[in-house]
């Protein structure tokens, strides 16, 4: 089970991708993979399109990280999001 640090992480990471996606310009993709404690965030900071990569890719399987990497990991995360969130 995830303690409560990197459950709330995880929250304010889907909360910015919700905020960031009610915008046209932006498309994040957010996938918490609760079988194996694992997250994946992808950013198309000008939008989705077809056979467009992705600007931003990372994902984290908690169950293989320490705690320490983890927040790193998320608070990464949430930097990129942020600064989104203000363009």
């Amino acid at each position: 089970m995830l303690n409560k640090e990197i459950r709330e992480k995880i929250l304010k990471i889907m909360e910015l991708g919700l905020e960031i996606n009610s915008r046209d310009k932006n498309t994040i993709f957010i996938r918490f993979l609760g079988h194996c404690e694992a997250l994946e965030v992808v950013i198309h900071s000008k939008g989705w399109r077809n056979s467009l990569g992705a600007d931003f890719f990372k994902d984290i399987h908690f169950s293989l990280s320490s705690k320490n990497e983890a927040i790193e990991i998320l608070d990464k995360i949430i930097e990129k999001l942020e600064k989104l969130k203000t363009i």
